[in-house]
C-alpha cells in the first residue's frame, strides 16, 4: 500500500507540472478528468475512475452532463466527487457571467456571442433568453425565457415583452441556440424577430440583435442585415433584407 501511494504520489506531480508547463488543455480527456477528481479524492487512484466514467459516458463532456445519481453507479464515484462533477458546468457559466460582469460592456458582436456561449455551453435542447442592457452595453439582467426541445423552441410575443419590461432597460439581445444544427435563422426565426422588434417596439424597447448559437458558432442577424427596425412614429417596419 505504501508503495501505492508513492506511485500515485508521483503520477500527481508529474501530471501537475505538466498543466503547469502546458496548460489544462494539453491534456487528454481522461487526463483532464483525472485531475478534475484530485479534488475530492486525496488518496485513490483517480486514474482508473477517469477511464471507468467515459467509458460510462462517452466522452468528458458527457461525465460533466451525467446526473450526479448516474455519476454514483461507476466504482468509486461517491456523493462528494458526483457533486462536484455535476456541478461543473454551472461553475463555468457562472465564471463567465462574472467576468464579463468585471470587464465591463458587451459592446461588439464577438463580445456578446463569447457571453452568450458560456451561458448555453452544454445545452442538449434549445433555449432562449433576452439580455437587458444599459447604455453603455453592460449586462443588467439574464433573463431565461423559455426551454424548447432537441429542435424547436416557441415563445410567445407577450413574455418576451414582460420579460424585457423586467429588465429595466430600453435595450435588449435575444438569443436561442441550436444545439443540432447549423447557426442559422429558420423562416421561422425570421418571422418571430419581426414579431419580437414591433412588439418591443411598442413598448419603447430596441432589440439590438437576435443572436443564434451552435457550440462552436453564431450568426447574428444584425451583422448580417437580417434584423427589421420599427419604427415607432410611422408604424412601419423597416427591413434592410
Amino acid at each position: 500500500m505504501a508503495e501505492d501511494s508513492k506511485i500515485h504520489t508521483g503520477h500527481r506531480r508529474r501530471m501537475r507540472s505538466r498543466v503547469a508547463e502546458n496548460g489544462f488543455s494539453s491534456l487528454e480527456p481522461h487526463e483532464a478528468l483525472e485531475c478534475l477528481l484530485y479534488i475530492t479524492n486525496a488518496r485513490k487512484n483517480t486514474n482508473r475512475m477517469a477511464h471507468e466514467l467515459i467509458d460510462r459516458f462517452g466522452d468528458f463532456a458527457g461525465v460533466l452532463d451525467a446526473s450526479e445519481e448516474d455519476l454514483m453507479t461507476v466504482e468509486g464515484v461517491g456523493p462528494a466527487t458526483a457533486r462536484m462533477l455535476h456541478l461543473m458546468p454551472d461553475v463555468c457559466r457562472y465564471y463567465t457571467q462574472c467576468r464579463t460582469g468585471r470587464n465591463g460592456c458587451l459592446k461588439t458582436t464577438e463580445q456578446l456571442a463569447e457571453h452568450l456561449m458560456g451561458l448555453f455551453a452544454g445545452a442538449a435542447q434549445e433555449r432562449a433568453l433576452l439580455l437587458a442592457l444599459d447604455s453603455r452595453s453592460r449586462v443588467r439582467a439574464t433573463l431565461w425565457l423559455k426551454d424548447g426541445t432537441s429542435d424547436r423552441v416557441s415563445l410567445a410575443i407577450k413574455d418576451v415583452v414582460a420579460a424585457a419590461l423586467k429588465g429595466g432597460t430600453d435595450r435588449v439581445v435575444l438569443c436561442h441556440n441550436h444545439p443540432n444544427g447549423v447557426a442559422l435563422p429558420s423562416r421561422e426565426d425570421i418571422q418571430a424577430t419581426e414579431n419580437i422588434v414591433r412588439a418591443l417596439g411598442l413598448v419603447h424597447v430596441l432589440l439590438r440583435d437576435h443572436i443564434i448559437l451552435t457550440e462552436t458558432e453564431y450568426f447574428s442577424m444584425r451583422e448580417e442585415n437580417r434584423l427589421p427596425f420599427y419604427d415607432l412614429a410611422t408604424g412601419e417596419m423597416l427591413r434592410p433584407y
